[in-house]
């Protein structure tokens, strides 16, 4: 039996797609150029703000989602009627963090105190409305097939929009600044009114998802307290977002765009190019990035081929390991580059389905805790997810910037030439840190996977019966 109408995938999906655009602002390497090149923040005070704010945003999710699990609207609806009244608030201080009003270094601590107020603002109102959109996907249907297969082309959808995006916006920004002289502020605050403003308008239509797996007053969550002894019983939902922790620390990824602009010479795509640092950082993200999608789309192939997700995810974050040693060694001189990109490519066809296969693990970790408690937990257990996001992305981001100091890195802007003008220290140790540093994070992420111990066979004992209480529950209702 199908469950969810078309309609109603095509409107979460568009939904997710706003989310998206609202998230490429922010969640990419771009976010850390803009701190560090444009609002023209130093890297250390760069990296001692992402990694503070963004582990402290991260450690909150879990409260909002409690929060969200132990409420009920008179509707009966727990995550809908935040995904409605969200998307404003989200896309208003979107904007806001994007406004560069200074860059005055006697105001350093002014601008830095901007910043932080905003961006606890954004992010508070982005946790409420990030923690319902992924945990209705546990709630759209009873049916675990028809569950995954939403969760598929939502992951697949969002992923898409957001790659396409975090790439293509800086790449476009560049141009239409170099080719007409305009301030990168000023347009970067177009862009973030747009994608920003615009994408969370969009994302209002997520609230068309309709929640069918209804929670009864004996499933919901009495204390604050209750829900975090939840969490800490969800051994597979824990050992996932460790191994998201330690993927973090791959934060070579965060330093492409620094490498090409000081390591590649300005003519490696011809004289008179308008595509720069950030341009050719879109040109990785596509050799790179776009394999990805081939994964996503044979996604419930490589579950099958490797016998559950768990499975997959470590085949995929060992793929990654091996094809980024061989790529360090080919080196980046000439046109080994491209061969090294394209290496890295190859590697990222399986690797692309991991956020599909972690947000199916997430789900399935909600039945299984059901199934174990009798109790049903979306939000504590999507707001890990997000939780993991943020702390793992400010980790990385943080711990790049950190690498920048270290290297003794000084933002350089309007020179003809930009190779040659960072430290030795930059020269010798920035291709290393961009193509092996995910490398030792890809390892590091197998290691509490391999204490995952949730079968097929156990799946389907988990769906089975749960479907059997569902209907008795159902049946003593109706009497």
């Amino acid at each position: 039996m199908k469950y969810i109408p078309k309609k109603e995938k095509i409107n979460y999906y568009a939904g997710l797609c706003g989310q998206n655009m609202v998230y490429s602002l922010i969640g990419g390497s771009f976010f850390n150029y803009f701190l560090t090149d444009i609002a023209l923040f130093p890297a250390i005070v760069v990296s001692v703000l992402l990694i503070v704010m963004k582990v402290w945003d991260g450690v909150n999710d879990p409260i909002v989602g409690s929060y969200i699990d132990k409420h009920t609207f008179k509707n009966g609806e727990k995550l809908r009627p935040f995904l409605k009244y969200t998307p404003l608030p989200v896309g208003i201080f979107t904007v806001l963090m994007f406004v560069v009003f200074s860059t005055d270094d006697n105001l350093l601590w002014l601008r830095v105190s901007y910043f932080i107020i905003m961006y606890i603002c954004w992010d508070l109102c982005y946790t409420l409305q990030d923690v319902s959109v992924w945990g209705i996907t546990s709630s759209v249907s009873p049916d675990s097939q028809e569950r995954d297969s939403f969760v598929q082309w939502a992951r697949t959808i969002g992923s898409c929009v957001f790659g396409a995006l975090s790439a293509g916006i800086p790449m476009v920004l560049e141009m239409i600044a170099n080719a007409t002289g305009g301030s990168m502020a000023l347009l970067t605050l177009v862009f973030a009114i747009i994608f920003g403003l615009g994408g969370a308008m969009l994302s209002y239509r997520c609230s068309f998802a309709q929640e069918r797996v209804k929670v009864v007053k004996a499933q919901q969550q009495a204390t604050l307290r209750e829900s975090f002894s939840l969490l800490f019983k969800n051994k597979m939902l824990l050992l996932v977002t460790i191994a998201n922790i330690l993927g973090s620390l791959g934060f070579g990824a965060n330093l492409v765009t620094y490498f090409f602009k000081y390591e590649i010479p300005a003519d490696f795509l011809g004289q008179n190019s308008i595509i720069g640092a950030l341009g050719l950082t879109t040109i990785y993200s596509a050799i790179t990035g776009l394999p990805g999608f081939i994964g996503m789309i044979f996604a419930d192939k490589l579950k099958k081929w490797c016998r559950g997700y768990v499975n997959a995810l470590i085949m995929m974050q060992a793929a990654n390991v091996v094809v980024r040693v061989i790529a360090y060694f080919i080196g980046f001189e000439g046109n080994n580059l491209w061969f090294a990109l394209a290496l890295i490519g190859l590697g990222c066809i399986p690797l692309g389905a991991s956020s599909i296969a972690q947000t199916s693990v997430f789900c399935d970790s909600i039945d299984y805790m059901e199934w174990k408690t009798g109790k049903r937990t979306e939000g504590i257990t999507f707001s890990m997810q997000t939780m993991f996001t943020k702390i793992s992305s400010g980790i990385t981001a943080g711990l790049a910037a950190l690498a920048l100091h270290l290297l003794d890195y000084k933002a350089i802007e309007g020179a003809s030439v930009y190779i040659g003008t960072q430290s030795a220290a930059f020269d010798k140790w920035i291709w290393p840190l961009v193509i092996l540093t995910p490398a030792a994070a890809s390892l590091l992420y197998i290691i509490p996977l391999l204490f995952i111990r949730y079968t097929p066979a156990q799946r389907q004992k988990v769906e089975s019966e749960l479907a059997a209480r569902r209907a008795a529950q159902q049946n003593t209702e109706t009497k």
